[in-house]
């Protein structure tokens, strides 16, 4: 058995959701995680350095990272860093305006991946912005060229003009809890 170091708060966290009494740590972190239980996790030879590992199996991990990280901070009374958003380093990677609108939302959707379907209230008035789905972006218009955003399960129209983009993301940062001010900041690298 390893041993491993958390903060105060994190600990708290975990020792919250004890059930059982006695009930060790690795078991609690398996049930929150969904994992199986003590030697039931296969592993086929030595570990993997992360280097190494698949990009779909970081991507995978990411979000369930995310998704842990969201609860825990959720019940902590932690509130998302939207200024996170302001300057990404991979942001720069994003050739055009449609590439970092929806690098953005991606980004966005990482930060509040339980909340984000509230983007789906956002549209025009003759127009929807966000679904879940490609087709019912197409609607009566086949060119809103329809976007998956990132690797989520959401849709954004990317035919707008770039300022449209911005209020846009203004709107989906501002619905999901971000001030106006720095909605507008992060909106503005697009």
């Amino acid at each position: 058995m390893k041993n491993i170091e958390v903060e105060d708060d994190l600990y708290r966290y975990i020792a919250s959701h004890t059930e059982d009494i006695g009930e060790g740590a690795s078991t609690i972190l398996r049930r929150l995680l969904g994992l199986p239980t003590v030697g039931e996790i296969e592993v086929d030879g030595p570990l993997i350095p992360p280097t190494d590992v698949r990009a779909k199996s970081l991507v995978s991990l990411r979000k369930q990272t995310l998704e842990v990280v969201q609860e825990v901070s959720a019940a902590c009374g932690i509130k998302p860093n939207f200024s996170a958003l302001l300057k990404p380093a991979d942001l720069g990677e994003q050739k055009a305006a449609v590439g970092r609108f929806l690098f953005l939302l991606n980004q966005l959707h990482d930060l509040r991946p339980s909340e984000f379907n509230k983007v789906l209230e956002i549209s025009g008035r003759d127009r929807v912005y966000f679904a879940t789905d490609e087709q019912s972006l197409l609607g009566k218009n086949a060119s809103t060229k329809p976007k998956q955003i990132g690797d989520t399960s959401f849709w954004v129209i990317t035919n707008s003009n770039t300022g449209k983009k911005r209020s846009m993301l203004t709107s989906a940062l501002t619905i999901l809890g971000c001030n106006e001010e720095l909605s507008k900041e992060i909106a503005a690298q697009i």
